[in-house]
């Protein structure tokens, strides 16, 4: 392995971690979005809407930048802060394949995924089922902590999806070295 792959590798398993910290990011984003609309357009108007709004946006964009970048873009990374200059050794003797490592990687953070949104989506729906006997809704929609509900139940079900398809995962971050003439991008 060389000094270049051991970094292109650390910079994806980085861009995974930013798109695991974008997901735990969601439900603030909507939160600060609901709270805002139904209390903050009283207290702020019309422009404390938008730019809350705009604020929120340009951290996704930047969020999905930073996730693009280290996941497609790994060698513009690795050429502009030089990380592959400097090593006496030309080979790193690792005997570890680079789709192998990504894998555990993803499958680590699956794992995590899994540890952290499990407990929140059970707290959740024991809390909507005492609300529910104690005020009686009529739609699941209509209970307070329905949003979550389903929201932990989408971070779990990706932690599922990123544990049992691991090598898909890979072979998605993995598509952009392997170019269609059978070249590799990263040695």
């Amino acid at each position: 392995m060389t000094p270049r792959s051991f970094w292109a590798i650390l910079i994806k398993i980085l861009g995974c971690y930013i798109l695991l910290q974008t997901l735990a990011a969601v439900p603030q984003f909507l939160t600060t979005i609901l709270l805002f609309t139904a209390q903050g357009i009283n207290s702020y108007g019309n422009s404390g809407l938008f730019i809350e709004v705009a604020y929120l946006v340009i951290i996704a964009l930047v969020y999905f930048y930073l996730f693009r970048l280290c996941i497609f873009k790994t060698d513009v990374i690795i050429d502009k802060l030089q990380l592959d200059a400097g090593y006496q050794d030309e080979r790193f003797e690792f005997n570890i394949h680079r789709s192998t490592l990504l894998k555990i990687a993803v499958i680590v953070m699956g794992g995590v995924l899994i540890i952290d949104s499990v407990p929140l989506l059970l707290q959740q729906v024991l809390t909507y089922l005492q609300q529910s006997h104690a005020i009686a809704y009529n739609k699941f929609t209509d209970g307070p902590t329905a949003k979550y509900i389903v929201l932990y139940f989408i971070k779990t079900s990706i932690g599922v999806f990123m544990l049992t398809s691991s090598r898909l995962i890979v072979n998605v971050i993995e598509l952009k070295r392997k170019s269609p003439a059978g070249e590799s991008t990263i040695e």
